[in-house]
């Protein structure tokens, strides 16, 4: 739940985008869509963290609603995942870009080692919390790491179709967040960057405050005019559900959802006792892979006329405003 709010909280500091205005199009409209389009990527993290959630990954984009995943390379089951975006290289595999290691007694190392040491806890592994991220990383060192990243998802020949951040953690400051932008511009990659009415966003963390509010527009600008899409609204809620009652609230947020855009994050995973241990307690993770293989949500999905959409259709669609 925590990291959960960590990440509404961040993103909540965008609120006050220019296209809130009245009058404003969506994005979904910037991209083509039409007035009014209600367009939903489910989006599944943490994929390349264990073995579990490849296989959520993996049956929840082959099996049901989720159109787009990215992955943590700094964790142990990357070469798994690596191999199925290779084997099937239309997948949206983005990149989960990682700079804390938040389980136990499970943690992972920075992919550019001791080069970034104010990456790295007494332990040698990333910081657990994304606050010691941003009281101790060094701007430079954080570049450095995200491009490590960046280099090791294409060694591995890993389609890269965006990049997001693990918990928020780039959201933590200005400079964090600076490089963020920086290294998806530089590297014309889409940065997962809610632009737009951020309904839910609000919703999940009214009381966030809004750091950014003064740069959120020349943010905006900025990314647009690199060629890269935005979108309107992201969707964390779900980690903090009732497991019991997954499908239900995907399908009441879906029937209430407003115009544009949404990412709507889960985290999708497999069960076995060992990952109960440490990375499903509540068994959240497996009732997300359990909601996104419904078929009462595709229905739901059908029933409201929503348009499933990938961060590579988002870019072409950018793309062809510019040729």
């Amino acid at each position: 739940m925590t990291c959960l709010r960590t990440l509404a909280a961040a993103l909540c500091l965008l609120l006050f985008s220019p296209a809130l205005h009245a009058g404003v199009p969506t994005y979904a409209e910037r991209l083509g869509w039409d007035p009014g389009a209600r367009v939903v990527m489910f989006h599944n993290d943490d994929a390349g963290m264990a073995r579990e959630a490849n296989e959520g990954t993996i049956r929840s984009l082959e099996e049901g609603v989720v159109t787009s995943f990215s992955i943590m390379m700094p964790c142990g089951w990357v070469p798994e995942i690596a191999a199925y975006t290779r084997e099937n290289p239309d997948v949206c595999a983005g990149l989960h870009l990682t700079l804390n290691s938040e389980w136990e007694p499970y943690r992972w190392r920075p992919v550019a080692g001791e080069a970034v040491p104010s990456l790295i806890d007494p332990d040698g592994y990333l910081w657990s919390s994304t606050a010691q991220v941003a009281e101790h990383a060094d701007p430079d060192e954080v570049e450095r790491e995200l491009r490590a990243q960046i280099g090791l998802a294409r060694d591995l020949g890993i389609p890269i179709s965006h990049m997001d951040t693990h918990m928020g953690a780039l959201f933590g400051t200005p400079e964090l967040l600076e490089r963020y932008i920086r290294v998806g511009v530089s590297e014309d990659i889409p940065v997962m960057m809610p632009a737009g009415h951020m309904t839910h966003v609000r919703r999940e963390q009214e009381d966030a405050m809004d750091l950014f509010e003064p740069h959120i527009g020349e943010i905006a600008e900025r990314i647009w005019d690199a060629g890269l899409p935005l979108i309107d609204d992201i969707h964390t809620d779900n980690y903090g559900w009732d497991p019991d009652g997954v499908v239900e609230g995907f399908s009441e947020m879906l029937r209430e959802l407003e115009p544009g855009i949404t990412v709507v994050i889960v985290h999708a995973s497999a069960s076995t006792p060992a990952f109960r241990e440490y990375g499903d307690r509540r068994g959240i993770r497996e009732a997300d892979l359990e909601a996104m293989i419904d078929p009462r949500l595709a229905e739901v999905i059908t029933e409201e006329g929503i348009e499933l959409t990938t961060w590579r259709e988002l870019h072409e669609r950018r793309r062809a405003l510019s040729e």
